[in-house]
Formats: C-alpha cells, sequence, structure tokens
C-alpha cells in the first residue's frame, strides 16, 4: 500500500492520517513519523500548506515497534528525502519500562534504518523533560537530568540517532520542545490544553497547590512553523523550541477568566514535591530564525478554549 500523503488543512489542526491524498510538490519529500500525533500532525500540516510534499505515517499504518515495517518506506526514502522522527509514547500511556522500552525500540529500528538507508537529513522531535528543574534559564548546553522513563527515553533515543547520524554523516536536526498547547492535543497534558478541556467538560480548572510553578508553553503551530523555518534554512544539531515567555499555572487561569464569557470553578489539589519552575534562554534560536514571531499567548489560548468547546 502506498503511504499515505497528508493535504493541507486549516491553520490549528493537527491532521490525523487518513486515506492517502495525493499532493504534488515541487522538490524531494518530507517523511513524518508520528504524522497523527499532536506536534507531528500540525507539522505535516503547515508543510503542506507550504507547498511541500509530505509523507505521513502514524502507528496504525506503520508500526516502528516491528524493525521490518520501516521495509514500507523504500519506495519513499532516498538520498535527498527528509525523515521526521516524531513517534513516541507519551507519558500518559505510562512510566515504567515497557513504554520505555517501547521508544527506545521505535529509535533503534529507525536508527538502523537510516544506517542501512541514508537519507538527506533526520529530524528528531525531542522533549525539555532531558533537563532538571534546578537550573534556570535553560540553554542547549544546560547539563541534562532526566527524571523518568519518558525523559530517560526522549534523551536515549535522541543521543542513538546523533550516534548513528555521526558515523553515517547525515545531517541531524534535535529539537527539543518544550510544553506545546493548542488544537489537535489528545492528551490534554497540565497546563493549557488541560485546563480547557476540563471547562468545556465541567466549568471546572483542577489546580496542584496555588499554581505557582512558571512553565513555558509554546503554541503548537509556533512549533510546526519554528521547524519548518529550520528545516529551509538546513540547520543542523540542537535547538530548544520555547517561546523565551515563562508563566504560572494561576496566571494561565487568570488569563482565561479574561476570555471565557461565564463563571468557572477552581479546585486545589496538594502538590507532589517542591515548587518548581522552567525558563529558556532562547538566544540560539532566535539567531537561527530571526524575527521569528510568535503567537501571543493570549491568542493561542483563545484559539485553545475554542477548540476543545470550552468557549
Amino acid at each position: 500500500m502506498a503511504p499515505p500523503r497528508l493535504p493541507s488543512s486549516p491553520p490549528g489542526h493537527a491532521d490525523e492520517v487518513g486515506e492517502p491524498v495525493p499532493v504534488k510538490a515541487p522538490g524531494p519529500p518530507v517523511v513524518i513519523l508520528g504524522a497523527s500525533g499532536h506536534v507531528g500532525g500540525a507539522l505535516a500540516a503547515c508543510l503542506a500548506r507550504e507547498g511541500v510534499e509530505v509523507i505521513g505515517h502514524s502507528s496504525k499504518t506503520l508500526d516502528l515497534t516491528q524493525p521490518e515495517a520501516l521495509g514500507a518506506l523504500d519506495p519513499v526514502v532516498g538520498r535527498e528525502t527528509t525523515l521526521v522522527f516524531a513517534s513516541a509514547l507519551t507519558p500518559d500511556r505510562g512510566q515504567n519500562l515497557a513504554t520505555f522500552m517501547a521508544n527506545l525500540t521505535m529509535a533503534v529500528n529507525v536508527a538502523r534504518y537510516v544506517e542501512a538507508h541514508p537519507v538527506g537529513r533526520c529530524v528528531y522531535l525531542g522533549s525539555d523533560a532531558v533537563y532538571g528543574f534546578d537550573l534556570n534559564p535553560v540553554t542547549e548546553t544546560t547539563p541534562v537530568a532526566p527524571g523518568g522513563y519518558y525523559a530517560l527515553a526522549k534523551y536515549t533515543c535522541e543521543k542513538t540517532l546523533e550516534c548513528v547520524a555521526a558515523a553515517k554523516g547525515l545531517p541531524l536536526l534535535s529539537l527539543r520542545v518544550t510544553g506545546v498547547y493548542g488544537p489537535g492535543d489528545p492528551h490534554g497534558a497540565y497546563g493549557p490544553n488541560a485546563f480547557a478541556r476540563s471547562l468545556a467538560r465541567d466549568r471546572t480548572v483542577r489546580l496542584f497547590g496555588e499554581g505557582e510553578e512558571e512553565r513555558d508553553h509554546i503554541y503548537v503551530d509556533d512549533v510546526a512553523r519554528l521547524a519548518s523555518a529550520l528545516l529551509r534554512s538546513s540547520a543542523t544539531g540542537l535547538f530548544n523550541l520555547a517561546s523565551g515567555e515563562s508563566r504560572s499555572f494561576a496566571e494561565i487561569i487568570q488569563t482565561i477568566r479574561g476570555i471565557v464569557p461565564y463563571e468557572f470553578t477552581v479546585t486545589r489539589t496538594p502538590r507532589k514535591g517542591s515548587i518548581t519552575h522552567r525558563r529558556f534562554d532562547t538566544a540560539r534560536l532566535q539567531r537561527a530564525v530571526p524575527g521569528f514571531g510568535f503567537t501571543p499567548f493570549k491568542d493561542g489560548l483563545r484559539a485553545t478554549l475554542a477548540a476543545f468547546g470550552a468557549l
């Protein structure tokens, strides 16, 4: 079966891989593994809108835990192809050895594939979870301190691809993405997306403690546009994808109050552990994509609330 080709879609929509839809575009294709995920889907839609041929796979069309399954890529992968590895079992699927091994197995199989079938370049969508919370601001040179199976898997997968890329002379772009919010998120991780989902369900926001912790939240379409811009510039190496602005969860709730036309309840759950913050120095990213315009947080939050049916 031919792999699905993703069409363009409206801004803010993360494509789900469906029936094959041919998209004719000049230049070599971009193959996205994990194209039905939150970030992978947004990137697929972004690239397609820009006229790039996107060949997307989800776990339904290509099981990366089975090495023989990657043979499906043979007809579309070549020395000019960009291969984006965005697949992962997220923390909501479990923080245990089983999910760790599944994530690592996928990375090893992809690494073996590109070792045997050199591509034009590889892109790995990683996570800022690899950093600890004891050092701020975070830069690309901040020492890693992965806590938990998911963070450890993301770092191990990143280094696995790095080793293979170095050995084969393949350009590699590694993107450590911070807290992504916006339409198309099936998981609703704690923060804007979880708040929007909860408001849509019962007009309640559930907060840990007083919500003092500060995090950098980046709009999903901004992640896609940043990745696309870095691809166009032929950037390689490591980049943190963050907005450079951190705000507390309590501040996010206040911003929501200024958007929604109704009152809602905030319930507080005792916090587990100490108060931590995450702030970024995005100088390296700014040099690579000068003048990039991030979506204003209130605008992104409004779009998120609307997408979840909370507005």
